[in-house]
Formats: structure tokens, sequence, C-alpha cells
């Protein structure tokens, strides 16, 4: 496999190097050059040309990480991973990075052992993938207009008198859910439901984000409240969210601490098969860009409930990974196949609507 190159930029040098042996100790990834401020990184993005960035966020001088990430995306696009503590104020640069164009982030190693060997698989991880979004991307965009839209089945869409949205989203979520929830109409006769998996914390992060842009309002879902028609909910990071019926018959949130599944918590799959026991309710899923295959499984099992779904897959073209969609059109249940840019108003036309109603 051809060698990663990647450039580490951090104020500290001991996280520098901390950095830089995590990454190496892959020997597919080398560290060519690290950087201890904005100016000393956008030097060296031009003169060393890495295939990836980590990005610490709070940087000295005139240039935060934030700056120094809009910088390189303007001049020399190259795939950033943004490095971040989990204070309050990192946590908002996080989400507002990756909506702007960050790959990913990583929370900084705390010191212990098992937290750094937990960062080192996952740094290690994310590099490659962000390496490999790239040749993905450029494959991808030459056959574009293959993925304009295809219908694989002939859903006339949702038709039952109650209907629930489901979104899910990992890697490249942020940004995804900025393109799709502000253009959903404000019309919606449904609740929607969004899972990204994001530690705790960082969730509350993203839904105020969303909130400030969307038609509808958007919050950090909490548990047991009732879900209303219009409303979106946020699955906060660390809880699985699942659904239920109260006494009333009123729809709502179940907040469980029950062990990850597919190595994340929040779970899209563990959303999904809560609806199996809900009487009389259509569903909509859209399966956003995200690295394995959390939804595809759920997605399975409400369809072999007998359960009317709807499903719709973001295609490779603008995923930043193409995991979790691919997963989910393998199970040959999988509706449509739309660029991100489409997804909202495929979303809307289930319910007669357009999405900038």
């Amino acid at each position: 496999m051809k060698q990663i190159k990647v450039l580490v930029v951090d104020d500290s040098a001991f996280m520098r190097q901390t950095i830089k042996a995590m990454i190496e100790e892959d020997p597919v990834l080398q560290v060519v050059a690290t950087a201890r401020n904005g100016a000393d990184a956008l030097e060296k993005v031009i003169r060393f040309k890495p295939d990836v960035i980590t990005l610490d966020i709070i940087l000295p001088g005139d240039r935060d990480g934030l700056a120094v990430l809009h910088e390189i995306m303007s001049t020399r696009p190259t795939p950033t991973i943004m490095l971040s503590g989990a204070s309050n104020e990192t946590i908002n640069y996080v989400i507002e990075a990756i909506s702007s164009g960050a790959f990913d982030f990583i929370c900084k190693p705390s010191g212990k052992p098992a937290d750094i060997a937990r960062i080192e698989t996952e740094l290690q991880v994310k590099i490659k993938q962000a390496a490999e979004s790239v040749t993905v991307r450029k494959r991808t965009n030459n056959a574009a207009q293959v993925y304009q839209r295809e219908d694989l089945s002939s859903s006339g869409g949702v038709q039952s008198h109650s209907q629930l949205i489901i979104i899910g989203s990992s890697t490249g979520g942020p940004k995804a859910l900025q393109a799709v929830i502000p253009q959903l109409s404000e019309h919606l006769p449904a609740p929607i439901l969004i899972v990204q998996h994001m530690p705790p914390k960082f969730t509350k992060s993203l839904a105020d984000r969303l909130n400030r842009y969307a038609k509808l309002p958007v919050k950090e879902a909490v548990n047991g409240e009732i879900l209303k028609k219009g409303h979106v909910y946020v699955a906060p990071g660390g809880l699985h969210l699942c659904v239920s019926c109260n006494e009333q018959n009123h729809l709502c949130v179940d907040l469980s601490s029950s062990p990850p599944v597919n190595g994340v918590r929040p779970s899209i799959d563990v959303t999904l098969r809560s609806l199996v026991q809900l009487q009389g309710y259509s569903f909509i899923v859209a399966l956003l860009t995200g690295m394995g295959k959390d939804g595809a499984k759920g997605i399975l099992e409400l369809c072999e409930a007998g359960k009317q779904v709807h499903t719709i897959a973001e295609s490779e073209e603008t995923c930043t990974v193409f995991g979790m969609p691919k997963a989910a059109i393998e199970t040959g249940r999988v509706n449509e196949i739309q660029p991100i840019y489409h997804i909202a108003d495929t979303i809307c036309r289930q319910f007669g609507l357009r999405g900038d109603d």
C-alpha cells in the first residue's frame, strides 16, 4: 500500500511528538512534517503536500485551528482531522470545523494508557479513511451523473396516517446534516430523529447549530419527552435513542445507556429496532455518510417485520465515507440513492412537499 504523508499541527512540542509516534506505529503512515502554529502549518502544507493533516483546534497567534482550516480548504484542500479537548469552547469549534470541511475529529489523549491506545488506533484508522476519501471522490466525480436519481423500487411514498423520519450519519455527518436539515419543509407532518455518531457534549452543540439554520426547531432529545410533528430531535452522545408509546399512545423518547452496538452509542440500528413494536406507523429512513454498517440491520428488521419503510441512501459521490450508505444499499431494501443536495427534497416528496416549502 502506498505510504500516506501526514502533517501534524499542534502548539505543544510534547503533543506533536506524541501524535507523531502514534501515527508512525502504522508503517503505512509517515509524518512528513510537524508545525507549531498557523503560519508554520500553511507554509508546510505547500512545501510538503501532505495527504492528510491533523490540526489542533487551539493554536497561538492570529490564526486558530478554525482559521487555518479555512485557509487550507481555500488554497490546497486537504483532508483534515481536528484534534481537541472536550471543553465547551472547543466543542463548538469542532462542530464549526466539521461543518466547514474538516474530515473528522478526535479528542486528545488524557494520559491514561487505555485512552492512549484507543486514540492511537482511532487516529490511524481515520487518517487512512481520510486519504481514501480523496481517491473515492476523484473516482466518483467522473461519474456523478450516474447517481442523480436512481429509484430501486416503485414506492409511491408514505401512505399511512402516522409517520416518523429517521436520519442516521457518522463521519462527515455534521456537514451533511447542515446540507439537509435547513432545507426540510417547515410543514413536515412528522417528527424527525437524528442519530449522529458523536461523544457526549458534542451532540448538544450540533443540535444548537442546526437549530440556528433550520426552519424546524432542532434540539437534543430528552428522556421521556413526547415527539412532536415538525420537530427535530438529536440523539445525545453516549446514549441510545429508542422510541416507545406512552399510555396516551404518544410517541416518547426512551434513552438508554445499554452497551454500544456496532461499536457506537448512539446506534442507528438500536433506534430502528425500537420502531418494530410501533403499530400504525410508517417510516422514512435516510442513511448519510459514515464508516461502518450501522443502520443496515435495522432497515432489514423493519422491512422483515412488515413495516412500511421508504429508505434513502446518500450516493457515493457526495459521501465523506461511503460505508453506511453502501451497507444499506447492499441489503436490497434501499428505495432511492441520492446525492446530499437532493436528500431533503427526497424526504419532503414523500409527503407531497418540496424541500424549500
